[in-house]
């Protein structure tokens, strides 16, 4: 059983001090993260102390640009995958707008020596924080040697020619290139979120749906796909659309996925949902039955399309 920890400055644990400690967003834990991660894992071994991640939540550009930032995973995917990279805790710091004023001088001063008493700090190679990020590499340095820690920045990671990054990923996911974009991620794209309860209008036009509302927009393209779900320890086909559903007036983007061959009550429980292809763009039609007899079209597409990936779980 993991002995993963989650905590904030509320609930702050004193195991934390003394430890190695990276900081950033992560969003997507792509293989430069991971990379960065198991570097942090390992010396964290090596020094008998514990590996520590700070992440934002909500993402600071979406504070401080006061819009909604297409984002490559959920808070509880990231904390999922930094789990499987072996990490002791993560401290999630709630990311506002006086934080964001924060001098570097401060947030070393307050946060990393007076909390956690850091041991050593490991960022990735384009990371900076604080007021305007002034907090640069440079920086830093300068206050690790004020305050005798250890010091480490870690290097980009490529992959053929590409530098691994977030905003390489999302171009590609919004292209609809998920082998590309998975290449980079180390896994396939996947959304995670609970099912909420919707207005049951895929029931009535006879093709029931699992509802997700993501807290942020996603990187994909408004439309339909096909997909893989994995509800439990199934992994079902089906097909989804992600949009606000312009035929019967929404407002809100949801993503709605139909299930092929399933019944059940998934309410309140989490799915992972995965797209494969991209298979229309989202569109207003004349009518509810002009609606379903797409949607019939569009589940044989979905069905067509996942058989090169062969039957749901293998």
């Amino acid at each position: 059983m993991s002995s993963f920890k989650v905590f904030n400055f509320r609930n702050f644990d004193p195991a934390a001090r003394h430890a190695v400690v990276t900081i950033g967003n992560f969003d997507g834990v792509h293989l430069g993260h991971q990379a960065l991660i198991r570097r942090v894992v390992e010396e964290a071994r090596v020094l008998h102390a514990a590996g520590i991640l700070l992440t934002f939540d909500p993402h600071p550009q979406t504070v401080l640009r006061q819009h909604p930032v297409a984002l490559l995973s959920s808070l509880p995917m990231r904390l999922r995958l930094f789990d499987q990279l072996g990490l002791d805790a993560a401290c999630i710091i709630n990311f506002t707008p006086e934080f964001a004023r924060m001098s570097a001088q401060a947030f070393v001063d307050e946060y990393l020596f007076a909390r956690f008493q850091v041991r050593k700090l490991i960022i990735g190679y384009d990371f900076a924080f604080g007021h305007n990020r002034a907090g640069t590499a440079e920086v830093l340095l300068q206050l690790s040697r004020t305050h005798d820690f250890m010091f480490e920045v870690f290097p980009a990671l490529k992959v053929g020619q590409d530098t691994v990054g977030s905003s390489v990923i999302r171009a590609l996911l919004g292209g609809g290139d998920f082998a590309a974009a998975a290449r980079l991620l180390g896994r396939a794209y996947s959304v995670l979120e609970p099912v909420a309860a919707g207005e049951q209008r895929g029931r009535t036009l006879g093709v029931p749906t699992i509802n997700q509302a993501p807290q942020a927009p996603l990187p994909i393209a408004g439309g339909v796909y096909a997909v893989h779900a994995i509800v439990g320890e199934q992994m079902l086909g089906g097909v989804s659309n992600y949009g606000v559903r312009p035929t019967v007036g929404g407002q809100t983007a949801l993503l709605e996925t139909h299930l092929f061959d399933f019944s059940g009550d998934l309410y309140g429980q989490t799915v992972e949902v995965i797209p494969r292809v991209h298979l229309r763009p989202e569109r207003k039609f004349p009518s509810l039955e002009a609606l379903k007899a797409q949607i019939v079209l569009d589940q044989e597409q979905a069905r067509h399309a996942l058989t090169q990936w062969g039957p749901p779980g293998t």
